[in-house]
């Protein structure tokens, strides 16, 4: 049995959602989904989100396999399957 990290990121978006930059901020990783969102409210209060320029910061939880295939390129997080997002 293999097991999945949970990946908890942050991403300065505009106000919808549809064009989002990843932070370049350390991954957090948890076992489980549970683990990872009951840190969402210490994420988007961290000085990198606080800091952030951009007029909505998301942090999300993902498999973190889904978020190194996101890689850094300009994302539409709206489009992104399966995933809650928290935002500031």
């Amino acid at each position: 049995m293999s097991a999945t990290l949970i990946a908890l990121a942050l991403f300065a978006c505009n106000d919808d959602g549809t064009s989002c930059q990843r932070l370049q901020t350390p991954v957090e990783t948890y076992r489980t989904s549970g683990e990872c969102f009951g840190h969402l409210d210490d994420i988007l209060t961290s000085e990198a989100a606080l800091r952030a320029d951009a007029p909505t910061v998301y942090a999300q939880c993902m498999p973190s396999a889904q978020l190194a295939a996101l890689g850094s390129r300009d994302i539409n997080l709206a489009r992104v399957s399966q995933v809650q997002l928290a935002q500031r």
